[in-house]
């Protein structure tokens, strides 16, 4: 009797053995407990959110004209190109978010090689998850979320071009007789333009006729006075800088900004400091989630990490003066959470993280 009731216990135990077996069909680990070398599962990580900053900046770089020296003999009371600088101008910023894969939200799944199991992860390039499915629920056809795509800002350039107006006879003259001719011309300019302007002109007034003239004649203008003032020649350039927010610190300075050496990156430029600060607006404090060294310090069968995503309130500053203020979700800002599955299929918002699809069988 003692000896069926001893089989009996080994063959339920047998079961018992195959069944936990046959249900974890995988088991969930932090990247960072993986040991090294070791095979038969897959990475896979949850996105974390990037502060994309467009700074746009108007660029003015200042040429010395080649007969400045005599400039102040004509023109006292208007601006002399002395030396070549550029000058930097700090016009906007504009922001939008970019999802990365998130190195504290990184897993390896543990494939158990069960018979008859089916367990199915896609993931896209960059290892963030996009579905994972169970049992009969793997092969449920579910619609994906459209990714979102990024927009670009692209650099509005306005180089000052010149249409060749100055038509001196160079040979055997002085500067100081060059500048005087470029002087006269520049008073010969500027009254055709108040001729025009006042209707002195005797032409038939069309107004593309007259736009036409004053273009004309204020390209000569900027094209002869270059010779003695000097030239401003301007653009707008986009310096884009990423910024990750972190809950730890929620005041970075990324970069300084000043008029004679731009945009620098980091905090070792000079002039006014740029700021971003990013504020949670605890959306997600009621979720009782759990600690990030539990995550880290357990095994988890048969589920999957995904995230709440937090909406937060982003400031970026220059010095004391508020360039842009906006709220955007902030993804690692949020809770993560355990989902166990069962026959079930779960579709992931590949920028967030979060839960957007389940199918269950």
């Amino acid at each position: 009797m003692n000896k069926i009731a001893t089989r009996f216990a080994l063959v339920l135990m047998a079961l018992t053995f195959i069944g936990s077996q046959v249900q974890a069909q995988f088991t969930t680990t932090f990247a960072k407990n993986v040991n090294p070398g070791q095979h038969n599962g897959v990475y896979y990580s949850l996105p974390q959110t990037m502060l994309k900053l467009d700074f746009i900046i108007d660029e003015v770089r200042l040429e010395k004209g080649p007969l400045s020296d005599y400039a102040s003999n004509y023109f006292e009371m208007e601006d002399i190109v002395e030396y070549e600088t550029t000058e930097y101008k700090l016009l906007d910023v504009k922001m939008s978010t970019v999802s990365s894969p998130d190195p504290n939200a990184l897993f390896f799944v543990t494939m158990a090689g069960t018979r008859g199991a089916k367990t199915q992860f896609d993931m896209l390039p960059n290892g963030i998850i996009r579905s994972v499915g169970i049992g009969n629920a793997a092969d449920a056809v579910v619609e994906m979320p459209s990714p979102v795509r990024e927009q670009q800002l692209g650099s509005d350039e306005e180089d000052e071009t010149t249409e060749g107006f100055i038509p001196l006879m160079l040979a055997g003259k002085s500067n100081a007789q060059l500048a005087k001719e470029v002087a006269d011309k520049i008073v010969e300019i500027r009254k055709a333009k108040y001729y025009l302007i006042s209707g002195d002109v005797e032409m038939a007034y069309n107004p593309e006729t007259f736009n036409t003239m004053y273009k004309k004649l204020d390209a000569m203008e900027k094209e002869y006075t270059g010779l003695l003032l000097g030239k401003r020649v301007g653009k707008k350039v986009v310096k884009t800088v990423y910024v990750i927010p972190n809950k730890e610190v929620p005041t970075q300075t990324i970069a300084k900004f000043s008029e004679i050496d731009g945009l620098t990156l980091g905090t070792g430029g000079t002039g006014d400091m740029i700021t971003v600060q990013t504020l949670s607006l605890n959306t997600t404090a009621a979720i009782n989630a759990p600690s990030q060294s539990a995550i880290e310090s357990m095994l988890y069968e048969n589920k999957v990490f995904y995230r709440v995503p937090e909406m937060a309130q982003v400031k970026v500053a220059c010095g004391n003066s508020t360039l842009l203020e906006e709220r955007v979700i902030v993804n690692q800002l949020g809770a993560m959470l355990i989902a166990p599955l069962t026959n079930t299929k779960l579709v992931f918002d590949t920028e967030t993280g979060q839960i957007v699809n389940m199918r269950m069988q």
